[in-house]
């Protein structure tokens, strides 16, 4: 009785151990694929799921991550993350779909987006943009910071058969000083390109 409580007990210790190195490989493996580094061509152009982005950085200076839906620049000397950009495609009909776009700077404020949303049209393998849906600068803050003057301009290139969005926005990010009953405001300016192609 005593050695089957033993082999029982045996067991159960290597079927634990097999669960916990298991669910440890899986995660580094699935880590490994989420994680992929980018190389931009000549044009400075990287892949995203759906699209490309025209990035303009030193690329000596700078490591580019793609991480599921995000990319992320970093600089290669102090680790410091300097851009991130999303990217999210989602059906709306047969043949459309729905593309939101941000570039995000990350602060004391919380985070500031400037988004770009549009729909896209494909058929037999091309796939032209129909027009913008909407544009807009957002901030997830905890602070107190809020939106309070914003600009976004999108433009689509080519005229004919646009595949190219060109987003540039300034915005104004405003919070109350409680200690001098004043506001507090802060000006920022950003940019990207975003193409089909």
């Amino acid at each position: 009785m005593g050695k089957k409580k033993m082999l029982l007990w045996s067991l159960f210790i290597i079927l634990i151990f097999s669960i916990i190195f298991f669910v440890e490989y899986s995660f580094f493996l699935k880590q490994d694929k989420e994680e992929v580094m980018l190389i931009p061509d000549d044009s400075g152009k990287v892949e995203f799921n759906a699209g490309y982005l025209e990035l303009s950085y030193d690329f000596s200076q700078v490591k580019i991550l793609k991480k599921d839906d995000k990319i992320e620049v970093i600089d290669k000397l102090t680790g410091e993350l300097l851009d991130v950009y999303g990217e999210e495609v989602k059906p709306l009909s047969e043949g459309k779909y729905q593309y939101t776009i941000y570039r995000e700077r990350e602060g004391d404020f919380g985070i500031l987006r400037l988004y770009t949303v549009f729909e896209v049209f494909e058929k037999e393998g091309r796939r032209e943009i129909v027009r913008i849906l909407n544009k807009y600068w957002d901030i997830i803050s905890k602070k107190g910071w809020y939106v309070e003057n914003q600009h976004v301009v999108s433009l689509l290139e080519p005229e004919d058969l646009p595949s190219k969005i060109i987003t540039t926005g300034m915005v104004t990010i405003s919070k109350k000083d409680k200690k001098k009953m004043d506001i507090i405001r802060r000006r920022y300016d950003t940019g990207y390109t975003y193409s089909l192609d």
